[in-house]
């Protein structure tokens, strides 16, 4: 079944909502930062400095308010999509 995804980057400037997306699990979704650098090269974000990580959130998983909250930043109405 296909879940929607946000994924944030995290370190020393806080936890940043870099893009959302879907995928059918959450083995496919951690591929998501390796992904969307191949197919998405001009989103910000995407380069990890030393202390960084990647968090990956599915939609279920937290508050509609920070759900919202987190597409707001990232403008962006679609979501990237595995099969785009």
């Amino acid at each position: 079944m296909v879940k929607s995804y946000l994924l944030y980057k995290c370190g020393d400037s806080g936890r940043i909502p870099l893009a959302y997306f879907t995928a059918d699990n959450i083995d496919e979704a951690r591929e998501a930062p390796t992904w969307l650098k191949r197919k998405h090269p001009d989103l910000p974000g995407l380069v990890l400095a030393a202390g960084e990580f990647f968090e990956i959130i599915e939609k279920g998983q937290c508050p509609d308010e920070e759900w919202d909250a987190a597409l707001a930043v990232i403008g962006q109405g679609a979501p990237l999509c595995r099969r785009s």
